[in-house]
């Protein structure tokens, strides 16, 4: 059963039809203004860390623009779909927090939602310098702080940071993910722990194909 759960919520194509319902409700062009994204009076256009989806509400269907035969994931479906639903339009303040730090963030993330910044660490510890190298594929730039500071463009209103701090051999390497002050604007703590899910899973992945989504 718990095998057969996991396989069904894999792909962004098994999203049931009652979550596009709050899309389809909505103005297309106030949600892509909301959320900083292209309508083009048939599909919305949204880049999420770096890679254009296409997001297609009259099929229901999203895909890569760049592979529309990549398969794209639930977690990364419902992503789109949500912020598109209900963001607020709010722009970003540019002032980094911690998700933690969001409205009802310490109490969310806890458990089984906390953020996945040990791999993240670990992925880098003997090769900071692929952490770099990385982040200017997806467009990120580096700012001041930490030993590497990285910001993101997670979704186009909501920027994504990846601070991190390299190990020696008594203190174990150390990865902190931020977040824009405002993100709670276009989405829920859900929404922000699947966009945190997909960052770690873009920079922890081996293969060097881009497989985002």
């Amino acid at each position: 059963m718990a095998s057969s759960q996991k396989e069904l919520f894999r792909w962004a194509e098994q999203i049931p039809a009652e979550s596009w319902i709050d899309l389809c409700n909505r103005s297309p062009q106030q949600a892509a203004e909301s959320v900083g994204a292209v309508w083009d009076g048939k599909f919305f256009k949204v880049p999420l860390l770096g890679v254009q989806y296409i997001i297609d509400p009259a099929n229901q269907r999203i895909n890569m623009a760049s592979n529309a035969d990549h398969p794209v994931s639930y977690q990364a479906g419902i992503l789109l779909l949500t912020t598109l639903s209900f963001s607020k339009g709010v722009p970003p303040s540019g002032r980094l927090t911690v998700p933690q730090e969001l409205p009802g963030g310490r109490m969310f993330f806890t458990g089984a939602h906390a953020l996945a910044t040990q791999p993240l660490a670990k992925r880098f510890e003997k090769a900071s310098d692929q952490l770099v190298n990385r982040a200017i594929e997806i467009g990120g730039e580096m700012i001041e702080g930490a030993d590497i500071a990285i910001r993101l463009p997670g979704l186009p209103y909501v920027p994504l940071y990846i601070l991190y701090w390299q190990g020696d051999q008594e203190v174990p390497a150390r990865a902190m993910i931020g977040i824009d002050d405002r993100a709670y604007f276009h989405l829920d703590l859900a929404g922000v722990f699947a966009l945190t899910n997909i960052l770690v899973f873009e920079f922890c992945r081996v293969d060097k194909n881009r497989t985002t989504g």
